[in-house]
């Protein structure tokens, strides 16, 4: 007979080499979209280009954003301010207003009447982004569209680089609009992330997919489960308009691992966020802040570590930077991914235990103002190759991960006998589910080489070796060559309840290799007496 047990198996997701997590994702997820009037009978929003003397789309480069709710608009884009291609929107254009919560807390924005959505998938270095028919429409929404120029839209490249202030000349715009969950929950949402997994020779960011029903998604190995949340709720705030919207992805049960413990909540995913925030309560409960402080200002009063000054909806705020020994998020294979050393940011944003960001799935730097060319150079590995957010399914949201780490392991294994939807169903596809019923778990038929959708014989079989010096007890099976995170265990017992692992009370008895598989005989070092009995079992356990 055969056990297997599955205590703490970890898979350790941070590069072993470079040891740690930066702050800051060197790339995330864009894609460009353009709008359609209603009113002008569905034709794409155009402005008068004056570089080109004609009148063009107005294409949007947007952030492709999990963490937002709704669909949100520059103000470059809606005003026309620094010469950015113009929406033209007027007063008319405009249902009421909304306040949204950020990073540094609240922004009053427009909402507009609806506007068609369609947005082209591509990586936005590499696509030829010039023929609206070539985008795939997402329907009609109320966009929120901000009143004023946001943190970082516009930079002042001659203060940057020693100039004088006040020659528009010298002034760069680069509008930030989000696509957020009303247009991403209707499709599948993948992350090429193998561009960049060398970010020094990258030719292209990360590629940004909506997969359409039914078109094929990149090889994973790894499901986390997520939980869909409506941060809105049902009931505008008194004299305000709701934009479309749709619920926001939480990854359940991550767990944070500081000096003083353990905390374990749901966490925000924001593909939005270059970077990973825990809220000031949770940094306390785990030992990152100590308990003395009650607010988040009076520890940065006298704070005097790294930090990081953050910006988005609300403004900017500065807040430190923390390394956390240990990360971790529960698969639905049976494993626990964990990165390790990561840098965190604390920062208290409504409603959030804290942010899964980016800065966990790609590769990463984190700023040194001292040297913030030279800490550009210092990254911090890409973590996964491809990274498959299906929100599509309320009743089973997931995101699916392709590791480099998973690879040649019983993870990959699973991966390539059971389909993303059947790994839906851990009770069939998890490492200790026995999903076609024989007896054996699936972390038995992957260490013995059999197949889990068939009720096929036994690969460890039981008997008894008649040797010149008595009988003995064997044990003998089947395993695949060179499988590395896997151990194997001859247990002897006498009652069937209290095992050993004795390595002195079995032995081997023969071996013998046949093409990828090897046959192993173990019997009992003493022999069995006339009245005695003696059982043996294989225990399986998988190794880091």
């Amino acid at each position: 007979m055969a056990i297997n047990p599955l205590r703490g198996y970890d898979l350790v997701v941070t590069d072993p080499l470079y040891g740690r997590v930066n702050a800051s994702a060197f790339d995330q997820p864009r894609l460009y979209a353009v709008l359609t009037d209603p009113l002008a009978g569905g034709a794409v929003k155009t402005w008068f280009n004056p570089d080109s003397s004609a009148v063009e789309p107005v294409f949007l480069k947007a952030f492709v954003d999990t963490g937002a709710s709704g669909i949100a608009i520059s103000h470059l884009h809606a005003s026309g301010l620094y010469d950015v291609a113009s929406l033209a929107f007027s007063p008319a254009d405009y249902i009421g207003a909304y306040t949204e919560i950020g990073v540094a807390g609240t922004e009053e924005g427009d909402v507009s009447r609806a506007f068609g959505v369609s947005v082209l998938s591509g990586p936005v270095d590499l696509v030829d982004y010039g023929d609206p028919a070539a985008y795939v429409p997402y329907g009609s929404f109320n966009l929120w569209v901000r009143r004023t120029v946001g943190e970082g839209e516009v930079l002042d490249l001659g203060a940057i680089l020693g100039g004088g202030l006040g020659d528009f000349g010298y002034l760069q715009a680069d509008p930030i609009n989000l696509v957020g969950m009303p247009v991403i929950r209707q499709r599948r949402l993948s992350l090429d992330m193998t561009p960049i997994m060398d970010p020094l020779s990258a030719e292209s960011g990360l590629g940004t997919y909506l997969l359409a029903p039914g078109e094929a998604e990149p090889a994973t190995q790894l499901t986390v489960s997520l939980v869909l949340q409506d941060f809105l709720g049902t009931v505008a705030p008194s004299g305000e308009v709701f934009p479309s919207s749709s619920a926001n992805p939480l990854v359940t049960g991550l767990s944070l691992t500081g000096p003083g413990g353990t905390v374990t909540g749901n966490w925000l995913l924001d593909t939005g966020a270059g970077s990973s925030f825990a809220s000031f309560a949770v940094a306390k409960v785990c030992g990152l802040i100590p308990a003395n402080y009650a607010t988040l200002a009076d520890f940065m009063a006298t704070y005097t570590g790294r930090t990081a000054d953050i910006g988005g909806v609300g403004g900017s705020l500065k807040v430190p930077i923390l390394e956390v020994p240990r990360l971790s998020v529960p698969t639905r294979e049976g494993a626990t991914l964990v990165w390790e050393h990561v840098d965190l940011l604390v920062a208290d944003i409504a409603g959030l235990e804290g942010v899964f960001g980016m800065n966990l799935l790609v590769p990463a730097v984190t700023l040194d103002p001292a040297n913030p060319l030279g800490s550009l150079f210092d990254i911090s590995p890409g973590i996964f190759r491809h990274v498959v957010i299906d929100t599509t399914n309320a009743a089973q949201p997931v995101m699916r991960l392709d590791a480099p780490a998973a690879d040649g392991t019983a993870l990959s294994w699973i991966a390539s006998h059971f389909t993303p939807a059947e790994r839906l169903n851990p009770a069939k596809s998890a490492l200790l589910s026995d999903s076609d019923g024989d007896g054996r778990s699936n972390l038995l038929e992957y260490a013995l080489g059999s197949n889990p959708g068939a009720v096929d014989n036994a690969p460890a079989t039981g008997g008894m070796l008649d040797l010149p010096d008595g009988r003995h007890c064997a044990l003998t099976y089947t395993r695949p060559v060179g499988l590395t995170d896997v151990a194997y265990a001859v247990e002897v017992s006498d009652d069937l309840q209290t095992w050993s692992r004795d390595t002195s009370q079995v032995t081997l008895a023969q071996s013998s290799l046949s093409g990828a598989t090897e046959t192993v005989t173990y019997m009992t070092t003493a022999t069995l007496s006339a009245t005695g009995r003696r059982f043996l079992r294989l225990a399986v356990t998988l190794v880091p």
